[in-house]
């Protein structure tokens, strides 16, 4: 096994495992789920560049070089996780009893300093470190989320 087959072997267990992270742990994980709401979904131009550069390694080790199967396998592999990733998920806030995951971290509600909602939709919720946007697909999702703010800080 080359250096190049354990590096995709690592990222596919990577990708793995925050798919497993993101769709089942996250749900059962600092209690019961209250609200999970979906959230628009920003940088699709992101995902379509990694996905095609996935896509052209590929293609370009299985057809043009005739590299090693077990590459282009993995290549495969990873292409089909990535893919999943970007286009098939969808980022979403889970609210907690006491606490909210977004961008798969785990905030409390007591250590909400502010809470902003911009013009077009946007919850900005401002931490002591940082400050989190929240883009609610449609306004029955942001009222719901703002429900679950004032009923639990």
């Amino acid at each position: 096994m080359d250096a190049t087959n354990i590096f995709l072997i690592i990222m596919i267990v990577g990708a793995f495992l925050f798919s497993f992270y993101d769709g089942v742990v996250l749900h059962f994980w600092k209690g019961k789920t209250v609200l999970s709401v979906p959230l628009r979904s920003r940088g699709k131009w992101d995902g379509y560049i990694f996905v095609g550069l996935i896509a052209m390694l590929f293609i370009s080790n299985a057809f043009l070089r005739h590299g090693p199967t077990s590459t282009s396998v993995l290549l495969a592999i990873l292409g089909l996780l990535f893919f999943y990733i970007c286009f098939i998920r969808k980022g979403r806030v889970i609210f907690k009893e006491h606490g909210f995951f977004y961008a798969l971290l785990y905030f409390e509600y007591k250590k909400m300093e502010r809470i902003n909602l911009s013009e077009d939709g946007v919850l900005v919720i401002e931490t002591g470190r940082q400050r989190l946007l929240l883009f609610a697909r449609n306004e029955e999702d942001l009222e719901r989320m703002l429900k679950v703010f004032t009923e639990k800080s």
